[in-house]
């Protein structure tokens, strides 16, 4: 009965404790630790934008291994969610949702963790701070509620925060550092602009809009789009056969430069006949159709130049409707191509007689 008298009076002491506690421990808190990796901020920022690796590095992810997951959405983009649950108290039960993404600098969570109280932000920021060195920012704050605020006598969040980034920092600097492919991305960007370009210039035409045509030789809105679409497809698939075969064709067959060839395809005063297989027709009615079978063809053009890199496609030579080219050279050529007929697209949509 003593035993029981004692083991009574020890729980209500440390209820006590905990009450009287939490009426003067700060509900409110900010922990805020800096660290800096080895490692170019676009391959650190591409690292932490995606939730699941945190298992790899974060502290409360690996006090409890058997601790269950569940996600929601996709893994680097805003509104993607981890769910958690673990017999762990440290750990607990609950969630963290991506809020916010600036890309390439900051990532910003929602942490909801059960009976803790409101929601918590967590931040995570990425600052570039020398060649191949980033400075990475881990930011937390919220409120727990009352008598859960004493527990922070027993945690060290900032011991934790500390540890995670170090363990970051392990796992980052231990990968191989990836080299920017400069001249791939400034035709990546290319394309992004001739993607964005034909898709803003089409949105939302009617199909009396769509197959306007501003003179019984001129070709419509539809005929263009159509157009754009296929020989996109018979181009990609010369570019894939070319990389494919790998023929050894001389650089010195090569004539023209990328600046001519870009001056050569989108002038709209030399005017060509196309080929009768890539002769647009007026097959699209509504200007969503032709949207997404623009954008199936061009995922299937990123597929083929996801796998070189510049120099692997300026070594490889090839025939094209200009000349020799190298393989980069000819997908400027495809973009090219495209802005030459979003151009024409404008034209037609500037006429006097376009329907409103």
């Amino acid at each position: 009965m003593k035993i029981l008298k004692f083991i009574g009076i020890l729980i209500l002491l440390i209820i006590g404790f905990f009450l009287i506690a939490g009426l003067v421990m700060p509900k409110d808190f900010n922990y805020k630790e800096e660290i800096v990796i080895n490692q170019p901020q676009e391959q650190v920022f591409d690292y932490i934008k995606h939730l699941k690796n945190q298992n790899e590095y974060g502290t409360w992810d690996q006090i409890d291994p058997e601790m269950k997951q569940t996600f929601e959405g996709e893994d680097g983009t805003v509104g993607f969610t981890v769910f958690w649950e673990s017999d762990n108290w440290k750990v607990g039960k609950g969630n963290q949702q991506i809020i916010a993404i600036e890309e390439g600098k900051s990532i910003t969570t929602e942490i909801t963790i059960d009976d803790w109280g409101d929601p918590m932000t967590a931040k995570m920021s990425t600052e570039s701070v020398g060649e191949n060195q980033t400075k990475v920012t881990w930011q937390n704050e919220g409120k727990m509620l009352y008598p859960f605020n004493a527990m922070t006598l027993f945690m060290d969040m900032e011991d934790d925060f500390e540890e995670g980034l170090e363990n970051l920092k392990e796992v980052l600097e231990a990968q191989e550092t990836n080299v920017k492919d400069k001249e791939l991305e400034s035709l990546i960007s290319q394309y992004e602009k001739s993607n964005e370009e034909f898709k803003s210039s089409i949105k939302n035409l009617s199909e009396t809009q769509l197959n306007f045509k501003p003179s019984d030789s001129s070709w419509s809105v539809s005929q263009c789009a159509d157009h754009i679409i296929k020989t996109e497809k018979a181009l990609a698939e010369m570019l894939q056969k070319g990389l494919t075969e790998g023929k050894k064709i001389s650089r010195d067959s090569i004539k023209v430069s990328d600046e001519n060839l870009m001056k050569f395809i989108t002038n709209r005063q030399q005017k060509t006949k196309a080929p009768e297989a890539i002769q647009g027709k007026n097959k699209y009615k509504n200007s969503q159709q032709a949207i997404e079978d623009f954008t199936a063809q061009r995922e299937s053009f990123n597929k083929v130049i996801n796998n070189y890199t510049s120099e692997q496609l300026r070594n490889q030579v090839l025939q094209s409707p200009s000349g020799y080219v190298d393989a980069y050279q000819f997908s400027l050529f495809i973009s090219g191509h495209t802005l030459r007929h979003i151009a024409q697209i404008k034209e037609v949509k500037a006429d006097e007689n376009f329907p409103k």
